[in-house]
């Protein structure tokens, strides 16, 4: 029988060749046949089984390859909807932009891609709660916790294959990357999945590189769940601080994220940035972006600790700190 698991699908036919599959995961059949497939489960699903499902080799498209959209800002919704629209049409061109996807989820290559590898991964507006969102600042705890952890999970998992693709870091120098803009450029809400090396042609300001290298502005996974785990109330929303966010992109020096060494300009950052050996630190994100709004105000992380300390000492604790 068929499982009601949430498997990861091709955006092209499936294959048996092993040069074009990354290894996730092996499965042994069942009594059917002894032979080993890639599988990969979507986490949103409820069931704890697993049904077959192959994740492809890295394949980046050409730019032209995409399809025109008539805003930069909706494109990415417009290519899930063109994608839905011809889902079953193997055939269809919008199928060389998609990476897999998921009852859930679609996963596509990023059109300007600032690394090697560069996926988005992007819920489906009409059957996940996150796809009516437009950033993180949409993420209202009571809500979208739960879904937001089975949507990192999927992320996470997707990393891993690319990540165990990749042919040209076998030393593992450029681990992969999942993260959030502060403040994107595009809706809706969207998770980066990229490489560590930064290597392309598409980084051509100080934007590009600080929006992918600075701990505030890109955050990741982990740290937005911790931040979504510790709200003050229900009824809050995550906020993202805009100004600091474009003040950061736009104005945070050259530097590599990797030793911190200074650049000068775009080239001299590239420069460094192919020849440094240093490791990816750990740990990078840090609070400083992100607090939180309600209808009436909107409070920030560091406030919102203050105000509960206040509240335990003064015999108010448990109270709506808003108020």
């Amino acid at each position: 029988g068929t499982s009601s698991a949430d498997p990861i699908v091709l955006s092209s036919d499936d294959n048996d060749d092993d040069e074009e599959e990354c290894e996730v995961a092996k499965v042994v059949e069942g009594s059917k046949s002894s032979k080993t497939k890639t599988r990969l489960k979507d986490p949103s699903s409820s069931d704890s089984s697993t049904t077959a499902a192959s994740v492809p080799a890295y394949k980046h498209p050409p730019q032209d390859v995409f399809p025109a959209s008539a805003s930069f800002r909706t494109a990415l919704s417009e290519l899930i909807s063109s994608f839905e629209n011809n889902e079953t049409k193997k055939t269809h061109p919008v199928h060389r932009v998609v990476y897999c996807s998921t009852p859930s989820s679609v996963c596509i290559y990023d059109k300007y891609h600032k690394a090697r590898k560069h996926l988005l991964l992007i819920p489906r507006p009409d059957k996940s709660p996150l796809g009516k969102l437009s950033s993180i600042n949409d993420i209202i705890p009571s809500i979208h916790l739960q879904h937001l952890r089975s949507f990192h999970a999927l992320g996470r998992e997707i990393a891993s294959a690319v990540s165990g693709s990749c042919t040209d870091d076998k030393s593992g120098k450029y681990p992969m990357l999942c993260g959030y803009h502060a403040v994107p450029s595009l809706t809706p809400l969207h998770l980066h999945i990229i490489s560590s090396d930064f290597h392309s042609d598409c980084i051509k300001n100080k934007k590009h590189i600080n929006s992918f290298t600075d701990a505030s502005f890109f955050i990741s996974p982990d740290f937005l769940e911790r931040h979504v785990e510790s709200a003050p109330s229900a009824g809050m929303r995550v906020q993202a601080n805009a100004q600091r966010a474009t003040a950061i992109i736009n104005s945070t020096p050259f530097r590599c994220f990797r030793c911190g060494a200074p650049s000068g300009t775009v080239p001299q950052w590239k420069f460094h940035n192919s020849a440094c050996n240093a490791k990816v630190p750990e740990g990078r994100c840090n609070a400083s972006l992100l607090g939180w709004k309600s209808n009436s105000s909107s409070v920030s992380s560091a406030n919102v600790k203050k105000r509960r300390a206040d509240d335990e000492s003064s015999g108010n604790k448990g109270k709506d700190i808003r108020k």
